[in-house]
């Protein structure tokens, strides 16, 4: 059963790693990050003033790192799909790590890798290969996070574990159940080294954010303030997104209540009871996807791997072989996989009919930039990487338009009055375009 999981992950991959070298849309944010990319890079300010209808929320290290990796490869979107690629790949590795370092064996640590790795490219395939700074953020966080798990286990070396953590916050700011584990597991087991580690980060943060100050002026913080619409219907709705992860999330309720006495299944219960609670917070802000599960992914992971490696010293091993429930865990990891009506890595495979719409999709992009380069003035058609792709300014920002609204920060009519009176022209997208 470890070889179908192997296969299934690797045939997960497959269309999330062929798509990120298409000229399609994968989802809206790629044309947005290709845009702030450019402006680390020169191109614009990275972080706009007020009177612009163009916001930018995030920190600035994303847009500096995919930015110079574009200008090495010449594409700042396939710098960004490439990075998320290797986000994935890093994560998996911080999963393997963590399952060794709370007990796990080398085969439970696999196991756990894979589970990580195939419902990512499975069921959340609008991240992976994306170009978005979160996985890219994720994967340093986890490299911190390792770190700090290998300091646990020595009882010291804490000060590079909590840097690289703000490092990965500079990334991307909602990356936070792993550090809040570290300092919460701190506070009950190490309250000195908490209070320093405290300190530690305290200064990081107040210091990056002074160097930000420095380099951007009080843009950067109105930027990052930027008004977002709270519901609590949106944490409602996302209940069901918890079934991609159902059997991990059975696992480890499972093993995290009969093995609780376990220090090590206790820091795993930790980190991912604050995943479930943060995934929960997350999801009541307007706009928030699928990346407010990610951490929680991480976590069950690493349980599901811990699962394999306790199922000898679970009460029901005195009823089952222990190698009879590692079967079952794993047969139900598979047949979750299996489970989905997502069949691009098999039409890929099989069905010629597929490549054909790609080649459609492709050329809808390329004729929609067409259409936009040959626009005088600004001009968009709210598909932010066909008009990042026509070379025209970033000028509107749909999705900061309609929150400045919603908020009351902003007139209904701010962009009708813009088309009226000839400064911006709207191109109709084709919905071929956006994958």
């Amino acid at each position: 059963m470890i070889g179908c999981l192997a296969l299934l992950t690797a045939l997960a991959a497959l269309w999330p790693v062929y798509r990120a070298f298409l000229n399609i849309e994968i989802d809206i944010n790629e044309g947005w990050n290709a845009y702030y990319a450019d402006a680390a890079m020169g191109r614009m300010p990275l972080y706009p003033s007020a009177h612009q209808l163009i916001a930018n929320n995030y920190p600035p290290l994303s847009f500096y790192i995919v930015g110079g990796l574009g200008k090495l490869i010449g594409d700042p979107v396939l710098a960004g799909r490439l990075l998320s690629l290797a986000a994935v790949l890093v994560i998996a590795w911080g999963v393997f790590r963590a399952v060794r370092l709370l007990g796990g064996d080398a085969t439970s640590a696999g196991i756990g890798a894979l589970f990580f790795g195939a419902t990512m490219c499975r069921f959340f395939t609008g991240y992976v290969g994306m170009d978005d700074p979160h996985l890219l953020a994720q994967a340093v966080m986890t490299v911190g996070f390792v770190a700090f798990l290998q300091a646990r286990s020595r009882d010291r070396g804490y000060a590079l574990p909590i840097l690289l953590m703000v490092v990965a916050g500079f990334i991307k700011h909602n990356v936070v159940v792993m550090p809040l584990t570290a300092m919460i597991w701190l506070g009950i087991n190490r309250p000195r080294q908490m209070v320093k580690s405290a300190l530690l980060a305290a200064f990081a943060i107040v210091l990056g954010f002074a160097l930000c100050y420095l380099a951007f002026g009080p843009d950067f913080f109105s930027n990052l303030r930027s008004p977002r619409a709270y519901m609590l219907k949106h944490a409602i709705g996302a209940i069901g997104h918890l079934q991609w992860i159902v059997v991990g999330l059975a696992a480890w309720a499972y093993v995290g209540i009969t093995r609780r006495s376990d220090p090590d299944i206790r820091f795993c219960n930790l980190l991912n009871t604050l995943g479930l609670v943060m995934f929960f917070v997350q999801k009541t802000g307007d706009g928030v996807a699928y990346n407010a599960q990610f951490e929680l992914v991480f976590g069950v992971s690493i349980a599901t791997g811990l699962a394999f490696a306790h199922a000898p010293d679970l009460p029901l091993a005195r009823r089952w072989p222990p190698e009879k429930l590692q079967f079952i865990l794993l047969l139900a990891i598979c047949l979750r996989l299996v489970a989905s009506e997502r069949l691009e890595p098999v039409k890929l495979l099989v069905a010629p009919g597929f490549h054909a719409e790609i080649a459609a999709r492709e050329a809808a992009m390329s004729a929609t930039v067409a259409r936009l380069r040959n626009i005088p003035g600004d001009a968009t058609c709210f598909c932010t990487l066909a008009s990042y792709r026509s070379g025209k300014p970033f000028s509107v920002d749909p999705f900061y338009v309609n929150e400045q609204i919603f908020t009351g920060h902003l007139p209904p009519d701010v962009i009708t009055k813009r088309i009226a009176a000839g400064k911006l022209t709207v191109v109709d997208a084709d919905p071929l375009m956006h994958w």
